[in-house]
């Protein structure tokens, strides 16, 4: 899994808890603050009542291009590993080998995403969205978190022109979006593709440097990967999105920064020469600043290798 590509089509962006295969691109993009999504949850039949999970919240629909030489076998495994690894329970699953995903009206769960595709690959998502025959994968899964939770509907299908990858996500609840814990592994895996990886685990007060109780997690895996590498040096870079001042923002990210270096050192034991701060306020945005989804993944604290 990894970051974001320059040949994403404009205005889009991985999910925080959703990653892309490596070398993937996005070709459609589309996001809801709040829609009700019904997702399937057993073998088809005649798509009567009970086939489809319902769900409500904020959703985020997204196509992806796979690399030219990935089957859908590959991709659909990493991917289920990844989402398992990271605590979602799987609710349903279907591949050729279960025979189990023709028929399914795929397009009812797509069409925002589709709609929004650029021109190239719109024939060829909606080609994607009616296969019914050859290499269709489907997983859905969901993960409880803070009193919410988060559920994925993932299609993997192989078409004359390559692999698409078709992602929907269902933010309910009362749940704040990254609140996954990345490992010390992803961390160090992140380090490596991209030089950088962003972490949504670190949390402060509102309008405050403060780190919470929330954040233990993920300082105490970035502590884990610091102490297996002794000889990395890292920035740690404090994002803000674009509400309030200028001035105000670049002055808070500077001081959240401050504050992780401030719990690696004296919580974690981390040598304080290994690690600078820098505040960037909403200077490197990762997604627009029009919604609150997009804010959310601004406000993130970023790792970086010196």
């Amino acid at each position: 899994m990894s970051s974001a590509s320059a040949a994403d089509i404009s205005g889009s962006s991985d999910h925080p808890l959703v990653t892309r295969f490596t070398g993937s691109k996005i070709v459609g993009y589309a996001t809801q603050a709040f829609d009700e999504v019904s997702l399937p949850s057993a073998a088809f039949k005649d798509d009567a009542a009970g086939l489809r999970r319902v769900v409500k919240g904020k959703v985020t629909r997204i196509a992806y291009e796979s690399p030219t030489g990935k089957t859908p076998v590959e991709i659909m495994a990493n991917y289920t590993q990844a989402l398992e690894g990271a605590g979602f329970r799987p609710f349903f699953e279907c591949s050729p080998a279960t025979r189990d995903c023709g028929g399914y009206d795929f397009s009812r769960d797509y069409s925002s995403a589709i709609l929004d595709a650029d021109a190239e690959h719109r024939g060829d998502m909606l080609d994607l969205l009616q296969s019914t025959h050859g290499d269709v994968r489907y997983f859905g899964a969901t993960l409880k978190r803070n009193g919410g939770q988060v559920d994925v509907g993932l299609m993997v299908a192989g078409t004359n022109a390559g692999v698409g990858v078709l992602v929907t996500i269902v933010e309910s609840g009362a749940m704040a979006t990254g609140q996954v814990t990345v490992d010390a592994d992803a961390m160090s895996k992140g380090l490596a593709a991209e030089g950088k990886i962003a972490l949504y685990g670190l949390t402060f007060d509102t309008d405050s440097a403060k780190l919470t109780a929330a954040s233990d997690p993920t300082l105490k895996q970035m502590s884990d990967l610091l102490h297996k590498q002794p000889n990395l040096k890292v920035y740690i870079v404090g994002h803000t999105d674009d509400t309030g001042a200028l001035a105000r923002n670049l002055t808070l990210s500077q001081q959240r920064a401050e504050s992780v270096v401030k719990a690696l050192t004296t919580t974690y034991g981390i040598a304080a020469n290994r690690l600078s701060a820098k505040g960037l306020a909403s200077y490197a945005p990762v997604a627009s600043n029009h919604s609150d989804a997009g804010k959310a993944k601004n406000r993130r604290v970023e790792l970086v290798e010196q």
